[in-house]
């Protein structure tokens, strides 16, 4: 919050003709076409801001008491004396991650180096210094994006790290379905890259009356294994807590298989390139009977491969001759046009932000709540 507010400070000075309170009205004259909203308007009746009907109230949310039991069950049985670091560390390697840099964008920047280099001829007598050096700089001005493996040790301190939070963003997306539209009962659901399983586990809790088929997609055998000892309560025995859940290695390939919800949490940023999140979203796309929920973290990375996304999904025509209508953005807001980044980043400080408790509060000295800042859209047609 205090960051949110240095922010509008800040904007404030610098563009004082914005202002800070009635940016509504600003914004909206930035983007042609778009209706001006007159602020003094008295569409709430004089009803406090806190009733308005464009605010979707979500609880604190809370793991299901069978989750939790088995994950804390899972991280008693390994007795790791330093889980606590790893897992401060992987949060933070997650969140500080950026995209892989693609083919193109490498050459751009080693042909301004070269050019940058040519300028001082005298430093460089040959074309084979000049190459060495434009790499040594490409080398420290580029990150180095490299594949997560996830082994049985690093699935348990994913699961550590990200169960929560996973399960409450996710959680936060399936509210807004179930509000806006109550009438929809799914029956089917696919999650691509589904880590620990907390995507079925938030699903069962919102429609686990009508739901019979929950289809896991993770590369990872640790994962699969892990998310399936979740289900049966930390163990390799036992009946599922929840039943019809299938776990698979690749997606479906016929193009016929659809699925009511189809979801990818935090997976798009473990693809290494912009042709493959092309390839995914656009089969993700296919396999969609009613809602594409994506999910990705709160960053500027993040919002970057939501936006994307959602590009290609309303520009393109890969949708399935069999299903050939036209999707739009059904949530944070059913708009088709592009938004202002800084309307977005309001949007993103007041929406992405969820008090969560821990999913394992005995197991270390973390208090007893935690932000899980994140950025979804939803996807229907």
């Amino acid at each position: 919050m205090a960051g949110a507010l240095r922010y509008l400070l800040t904007l404030r000075r610098l563009c004082p003709g914005l202002g800070v309170v009635p940016h509504t009205r600003a914004l909206a004259a930035v983007v042609p076409g778009v209706t001006k909203v007159d602020n003094k308007s008295d569409f709430l009746q004089k009803r406090p801001h806190r009733q308005h009907p464009g605010i979707r109230k979500l609880p604190h949310v809370r793991l299901p008491q069978a989750l939790s039991n088995g994950a804390q069950l899972l991280l008693r049985e390994i007795a790791e004396p330093n889980m606590e670091n790893q897992v401060q560390a992987l949060t933070n390697y997650l969140w500080s991650r950026h995209l892989p840099a693609e083919p193109e964008e490498l050459q751009r920047r080693a042909m301004h180096l070269e050019k940058k280099f040519l300028e001082n001829p005298d430093l460089f007598q040959t074309e084979v210094k000049l190459r060495e050096a434009v790499l040594h700089a490409l080398r420290k001005t580029t990150y180095h994006w490299q594949e997560l493996s996830y082994s049985e040790g690093l699935s348990l301190v994913y699961m550590a790290a990200r169960l929560d939070g996973g399960f409450a963003a996710v959680s936060r997306a399936f509210h807004e379905i179930r509000v806006r539209n109550p009438a929809f009962q799914p029956q089917t659901l696919m999650d691509f890259g589904s880590g620990t399983g907390s995507v079925t586990w938030a699903a069962h809790s919102v429609w686990g009356q009508t739901l019979r088929e929950y289809m896991c997609v993770d590369r990872s055998t640790a994962m699969l294994v892990l998310a399936e000892k979740l289900l049966k309560g930390g163990s390799e025995s036992g009946e599922p807590y929840i039943p019809g859940v299938f776990f698979r290695q690749f997606l479906p390939v016929s193009p016929k298989v659809q699925f009511d919800i189809v979801v990818s949490a935090f997976s798009l940023s473990e693809l290494p390139s912009e042709a493959d999140r092309n390839e995914v979203v656009q089969t993700l796309w296919r396999k969609t009977h009613h809602f594409l929920v994506l999910v990705e973290n709160g960053t500027k990375a993040g919002h970057s491969l939501l936006m994307d996304a959602r590009d290609l999904v309303l520009n393109g025509n890969e949708k399935s001759p069999l299903d050939p209508r036209p999707g739009f953005v059904f949530a944070p807001v059913s708009i088709t046009s592009t938004c202002p980044a800084i309307l977005h980043y309001f949007v993103f400080l007041s929406s992405s932000y969820l008090m969560i408790p821990l999913a394992l509060p005995t197991l270390c000295s973390c208090p007893p709540f935690s932000l899980a800042p994140f950025d979804s859209i939803i996807l229907s047609f």
